[in-house]
């Protein structure tokens, strides 16, 4: 799966539910009332009666209520206490998780199946931390469906020698497939935030401890050497790292001695920083 192309919806959205529960700002809310977007959510997870959906940030149900007659296994994620009343009514069925999933211990998750879907409409200060925890940390999911602020998921899916490709870039590579779909302006929500939402769909490797752990250690020092990243990567680690000889790892992935961090793909710092073998 490869970064797709953008395409900004900005069709006049379905009119506002008027009894909707007012956002709150302190959790970053901003509810859906474009029904292209729940639609564009369920068409790329791809859910089956065979899957488990996780559902992040459910709301008062715009997206839940699409996925429900997928006839998919569900469980619900809500730090809202607000939406107690609002979803047991709609979807008495499901269960739901009270509280902020990042706060959650691994004990405190549901038990997966074996075909785990991921999704949500997630707010925008915490959409990287839960990206990062399932591509980390699992649980492994078959896919993962996320609306996002467009900056966070152009830079996740940003291809090497791009002007979005970062430390984000290598990070979502390294674990998973990426691409991304839709992108909606603001008055596709209640409360319009200030700039536009895109979708970002991931594909998770199948990887094992060891893949993991050697993952974890190139991204130490690739986020090093992105917090300078217009600085040439040679001499950045050479003084960092005197006791390497650099320039035979550079010239063994065929890189540039002048090549600045945004210049190295991916697999380039994965083979960089593997351990020498005695």
């Amino acid at each position: 799966m490869t970064s797709g192309r953008i395409t900004l919806m900005n069709r006049p959205p379905h009119k506002a539910n008027p009894d909707f529960i007012k956002a709150k700002k302190s959790l970053g809310q901003n509810f859906c009332r474009d029904q292209r977007i729940p639609d564009e959510i369920v068409r790329l997870l791809a859910p089956t009666e065979d899957h488990q959906i996780w559902e992040i940030g459910p709301g008062q149900g715009a997206l839940t209520e699409k996925l429900a007659k997928t006839g998919a296994k569900m469980h619900l994620f809500e730090i809202d206490e607000r939406m107690r009343p609002v979803l047991a009514q709609r979807f008495p069925k499901v269960e739901v998780t009270w509280g902020d999933f990042l706060e959650l211990r691994d004990e405190q998750l549901p038990p997966t199946g074996e075909r785990l879907l991921v999704c949500g409409n997630l707010p925008y200060y915490c959409g990287t931390p839960i990206i990062r925890r399932f591509l980390e940390k699992g649980p492994q999911a078959e896919r993962i469906v996320f609306l996002l602020q467009e900056e966070v998921s152009k830079k996740a899916a940003a291809a090497c020698n791009s002007s979005d490709y970062g430390y984000l870039s290598v990070h979502t590579a390294f674990f998973a497939r990426t691409a991304i779909g839709s992108t909606f302006d603001p008055s596709s929500f209640v409360p319009p935030p200030k700039i536009n939402s895109t979708i970002l769909q991931l594909e998770p490797l199948q990887l094992n401890t060891a893949d993991r752990e050697r993952r974890h250690r190139a991204l130490k020092i690739t986020s090093l050497l992105f917090q300078q990243r217009r600085k040439m990567a040679l001499p950045l680690l050479k003084r960092t790292f005197p006791e390497i000889v650099w320039e035979a790892k550079f010239d063994q992935q065929g890189i540039d001695y002048k090549a600045r961090p945004e210049n190295i793909s991916p697999a380039q710092f994965l083979e960089l920083f593997a351990p020498t073998e005695a």
